[in-house]
């Protein structure tokens, strides 16, 4: 039986201090967790935390130990895990990333690992914003990385779509559209309102601040890696768990989330995207494990030079967003949704002719009848909201949904290759074995449980919801298709007549075919 001794990534973490950014989101949260149950030889987690909304890093701190189950395995192998972390106050936009001197010279003399994953991923982020997060907090990191004594790697999170202008994605840092000293500069003495208004022309060939800023990003890592050792990871869409701490969990709307629960509601049935293209995504548990063997691989001088691992599952198990599409529909008639607005449908085209139709009468008119009622019964109207926010969201996403782009792994394979077979499973991000179907049917799952808190031991009566609302679908359509019908003989009066006379001829010669057969049957 293998233990940890076996691991030599586990090895490599034990006694090291580690620093990370965007601890509260999404990967920061899967990173932590993981760190605790995998590598709990480590000595300490500091974790850059800010105050908001009137709470102290300290409180949020706690509000990420409250995240539902995700610690609950950390908790039952080690019960004392919150004494490995600690919150350090910060700001990624402050200057000196918001520390205090006390708090910079523990880490000078105490970090060796830094996981950067803190940034805007907001798509349509003012280009000032993202600059300042993703461009001028990863400069800040890079500079803190100088001032620590023991640095061994700096893992820095990017994306596989940084570079979505190309078609083919090696596994290199590509020369930015401008350089990270320029943009820092225009945006620091361009007014906010003229900037906005030159956005779409500033980040042209990248479709959104977001991918425009991740590259810049990138070329700073690229350009101080000569003297600080570090690797870049690139996650693609990044989805819910495959596998660690359990199947389908997650925290938050990103990605294909908000897509998955539009359509397990009956709020989105159409939208732009290539079905043939890979939808490339990645489950964030796949994507923490090649950060941390990643971090092992620079971190024990196995490489000297900038390494770059593109998380993507294309190339070792390929997804399309029409086998998605196929998912979605199949598993949203198994699991229905508690607050059913219509029946679940969903399809992909390529014409935005076709998806403007199917979503103004499909999703608007159903929604503008939803808020009829709901003024005539004294409440407050809320679908024709839910659908405008919807659409702003989806013309994001249809970015990527219509995108075929190719990501070269070999990088990741030579990772896989140099890992021994203790930590090829414990620290898995091989996804040749993830079976898509399952994985999206433990998504939709996850989303019920940890996001809208729906009672799974009620299924069935959401499924007999499901069942009424396609039994009155049935009836309307068949009173709808018989008034069309009456409404078209009662104004084509001898064409109706016409069509009788030919029902009616049909019928009869039936009729005597049915009675011939009969006969010569019997005859047999």
């Amino acid at each position: 039986m293998n233990s940890d001794s076996d691991s030599k990534i586990h090895a490599y973490f034990a006694n090291k201090s580690i620093f990370v950014t965007g601890g509260t989101g999404f990967l920061g949260k899967i990173l932590i967790e993981k760190l605790l149950r995998s590598c709990y030889q480590l000595k300490h987690i500091y974790v850059l935390v800010r105050s908001k909304k009137g709470k102290k890093p300290i409180e949020r701190l706690h509000e990420l130990y409250d995240a539902p189950s995700l610690f609950d395995k950390v908790s039952e192998l080690h019960p004392e895990y919150k004494e490995k972390i600690i919150a350090v106050e910060g700001d990624l936009t402050a200057d000196n990333l918001g520390l205090s001197e006390k708090d910079r010279n523990i880490l000078k003399e105490n970090v060796s690992i830094i996981f950067h994953s803190a940034a805007t991923v907001r798509f349509d982020e003012p280009l000032k914003v993202a600059v300042n997060i993703n461009v001028i907090g990863t400069k800040k990191v890079l500079e803190l990385c100088k001032s620590l004594n023991k640095l061994e790697v700096l893992v820095h999170v990017s994306t596989a779509y940084a570079n979505c202008d190309k078609k083919y994605v090696t596994e290199e840092v590509f020369k930015p559209p401008v350089m990270p000293d320029k943009i820092i500069e225009a945006c620091d003495w361009i007014k906010d309102d003229f900037i906005d208004l030159l956005n779409d022309k500033i980040i042209h060939p990248k479709p959104n601040t977001y991918t425009y800023t991740k590259a810049i990003a990138e070329y700073l890592v690229y350009q101080e890696s000569f003297r600080i050792p570090s690797v870049i990871v690139r996650p693609s869409i990044v989805g819910a768990s495959w596998l660690e701490p359990f199947p389908g969990w997650l925290d938050n709307y990103n990605g294909p989330t908000g897509l998955y629960v539009a359509h397990n509601m009956g709020v989105l049935h159409c939208m732009v995207g290539n079905k043939e293209a890979a939808a490339d995504i990645i489950p964030v548990d796949v994507v923490i494990n090649m950060m941390l063997a990643s971090a092992w691989f620079r971190g024990t001088g196995k490489t000297q030079k900038l390494n770059v691992f593109n998380c993507t599952s294309d190339r070792s198990n390929r997804v399309t967003w029409d086998m998605i599409q196929s998912y979605c529909n199949k598993i949203s008639v198994k699991y229905p949704s508690k607050n059913l607005f219509y029946l679940p449908y969903f399809r992909f085209t390529t014409s935005r002719l076709v998806r403007n139709i199917a979503c103004f009468l499909e999703q608007l008119v159903p929604a503008y009848f939803a808020d009829f009622v709901l003024k005539a019964l004294n409440r407050r109207p809320i679908f024709v909201k839910i659908q405008k926010k919807l659409q702003k969201a989806i013309n994001v996403l249809e970015t990527f949904t219509r995108m075929h782009l190719e990501f070269s792994t070999d990088n990741y394979l030579m990772l896989l290759n140099e890992m021994n077979s203790d930590d090829s499973q414990k620290f898995k991000f091989d996804t040749r074995g993830l079976e898509w179907e399952k994985y999206t049917e433990n998504y939709f799952l996850g989303i019920k449980k940890f996001l809208l808190k729906e009672d799974m031991s009620k299924i069935n009566n959401y499924r007999a919801n499901y069942i009424r609302l396609k039994f009155i679908r049935n009836i309307v359509r068949t009173i709808v298709y018989l008034g069309m019908v009456a409404l078209f003989f009662s104004r084509f009066p001898a064409l109706s007549t016409s069509i009788k006379t030919v029902l009616k001829l049909g019928f009869s010669r039936l009729n005597k075919i049915i009675l011939l057969k009969f006969y010569f049957s019997r005859i047999n």
